[in-house]
């Protein structure tokens, strides 16, 4: 009688283990397979921005012969670069999409920026109740290797001893002619152009308006340093109008007249 009751006893225990490896070994599989997936990602995603970065440099290198006008699209450069990614995927991506966001943007504090996205997808190879991809973007935001005019020719050493050519005024480059000092009444609480990074992250919140949460570093983003906590989208509707820093002389000669509140003196 004892015999047959270890020998049940037995077969139950070797049930109950059969059982949880039918339970928890799928799970323990799925779970070493999703490790494996993200590392490839990690992998695909250094490569699209290693190959965007290098497209943009090249764009960049040859924006100094000016082959195209400011703001217009470089013949070919999308399809270059969404070729380039796909083929150097080794078949991890499935496609890929170049979004411009700018070429040479002119008249702003950072005249002759380019920057582009580069979205694509790559295909999971395990099976997902959810979905049967992941989605990824890189965005590339550097300068046009232009240098700059200077017709005028080197600045004389009593010019530099002054320090009066060095001065920086505000302007609104969407709308006014006027270049104002920083604590001119009328930019006093207006919005600030600045490029989005650690610090502004640190120092202010996204806007729950316009959501700029998922903003890249690098990105174009609007503040009020004087009475505001958020940063915004260009296309919130709290930024109607914005002020950037430039040069006294740059304003000049972009065309801008002295306040005639402030005489674009601090």
């Amino acid at each position: 009688m004892k015999k047959h009751t270890d020998g049940e006893a037995n077969r139950r225990r070797r049930g109950s283990v059969a059982v949880e490896a039918a339970i928890f070994l799928p799970l323990f599989i799925v779970g070493i397979l999703t490790i494996g997936c993200l590392i490839r990602f990690a992998s695909v995603e250094e490569g699209v921005a290693h190959a965007a970065c290098d497209e943009a440099h090249r764009l960049a290198a040859q924006a100094a012969v000016n082959p195209w006008p400011p703001l217009a699209q470089p013949p070919g450069f999308a399809a270059d670069v969404e070729a380039r990614v796909v083929g150097e995927s080794g078949g991890n991506i499935r496609e890929a999409e170049v979004r411009p966001l700018c070429y040479r943007v002119p008249g702003a504090a950072h005249t002759d920026l380019i920057g582009f996205s580069t979205a694509y997808s790559m295909p999971l190879k395990i099976p997902h109740f959810f979905r049967d991809e992941i989605k990824g973007e890189e965005t590339v935001l550097c300068r046009a290797f232009v240098g700059r005019e200077d017709p005028g020719g080197a600045m004389p050493f009593s010019e530099m001893e002054d320090g009066e050519g060095g001065q920086t005024v505000w302007v609104f480059p969407r709308a006014g002619e006027k270049y104002h000092s920083e604590n001119c009444r009328y930019i006093k609480n207006e919005p600030r152009e600045v490029l989005l990074d650690k610090t502004i992250r640190r120092c202010y919140k996204p806007c729950a308006l316009c959501r700029p949460d998922d903003a890249r570093d690098g990105t174009l983003v609007y503040i009020f340093p004087k009475t505001g906590e958020a940063y915004h989208r260009g296309s919130c509707c709290a930024v109607k109008k914005y002020v950037i820093e430039i040069g006294e002389e740059e304003a000049k000669a972009q065309g801008y007249t002295p306040c005639s509140v402030c005489q674009g003196n601090g």
